[in-house]
């Protein structure tokens, strides 16, 4: 609403700076009292130079256009259209107004299409806050369909900080992958799935071969080897998920954390280390890498992964689509 309230002042600043000259002194124009209205007929009379043919062309009935007529005349000091002997011709003031009058109406144009949103000719960069792991299991598996649907939509990733819910609050970012961490209540949230851990390791390495076994007592086993772990952000400062302590076994022994689950991946291909990482993570790398990957089955180990964004973009009809199609796509 901004551009166009800009542009109707823009006119105001000129009248009443003089620039719309010698009828400086008899203007008194108030955004409070101007009716908007008035700015169709105003465009029209611009138009087509005659009060009767810009009534006709918004559908006014002759009495109603003469009352428009005199109105903008009231409002702005200064006839607009005026007889000579070559018919009627706008005033200098009327023609200093036209261009600043089209601005405003398209502008006013464009705020009022939000509601005919079209995904598919809309160009757009949807701004996301996420771990490589909502990356990896989210929206990269979707980004060749998601372009198909909308061609013309770019999406930027922001790593996860401590500084992503005040993004979210200030506009910085339209929404976030993140898992079922309390939410403050000016934040909404999809729940895409449910997620659990895994343990990761080469096809030939002695655990994959052990068969069939409880989660804890393949864990016992595993600690024994090096292994990787992930590192997260907490409270401004990073945390190794050490799924060992989590369950109150005996300490694993973690050789190197880092916050990127590719440099796991990389630590398994060439070694016999093991890492644990959530199981839906280690089922994409499954399909295009030869690992074993055995399911830990422990409940308190299983977690939501969720879309979260903040109240000043839950009517965005963008964001909506957007969130929809991440929901819609990711399978449960």
């Amino acid at each position: 609403m901004q551009s166009w309230i800009l542009g109707l002042c823009e006119i105001i600043k000129k009248i009443n700076t003089g620039m719309l000259s010698m009828h400086k002194s008899n203007v008194d124009v108030d955004l409070d009292t101007f009716d908007i209205g008035l700015l169709k007929f105003l465009q029209a009379l611009l138009d087509t130079r005659g009060i009767t043919r810009a009534g006709e062309l918004l559908a006014m009935t002759q009495p109603a256009a003469s009352r428009a007529m005199t109105r903008l005349r009231q409002h702005f000091g200064d006839p607009l259209l005026v007889r000579t002997s070559r018919g009627y011709v706008l005033t200098p003031v009327a023609e200093l107004l036209r261009p600043s009058v089209h601005a405003c109406l398209d502008s006013m144009h464009a705020l009022f299409d939000v509601a005919a949103f079209d995904i598919a000719d809309t160009a757009r960069t949807f701004r996301i806050a996420s771990t490589d792991y909502g990356l990896s299991v989210v929206l990269q598996p979707q980004l060749a369909s998601l372009r198909q649907i909308a061609p013309f939509v770019a999406w930027q990733t922001d790593p996860w900080s401590d500084d992503t819910m005040a993004k979210l609050e200030r506009g910085e970012l339209d929404c976030a992958l993140y898992s079922d961490e309390p939410l403050s209540p000016d934040f909404h949230y999809r729940t895409l799935f449910t997620d659990g851990y895994a343990l990761v390791c080469q096809p030939n390495h002695p655990l994959a071969s052990l068969g069939k076994m409880d989660s804890k007592s393949l864990l016992e086993d595993a600690a024994h080897y090096p292994q990787w772990a992930p590192r997260y952000l907490s409270s401004r400062r990073y945390m190794t998920d050490n799924v060992y302590e989590r369950l109150g076994l005996k300490s694993s022994n973690i050789v190197l954390a880092t916050p990127s689950f590719h440099t796991a991946l990389e630590c398994i291909l060439q070694s016999d280390w093991l890492a644990v990482v959530p199981e839906r993570l280690a089922r994409i790398w499954a399909k295009t890498f030869v690992i074993a990957v055995l399911p830990i089955q422990e409940k308190n180990l299983r977690f939501e992964y969720r879309l979260i964004w903040h109240e000043r973009a839950h009517r965005d009809k963008g964001l909506q689509w957007f969130k929809e199609q991440l929901v819609r796509n990711t399978v449960s």
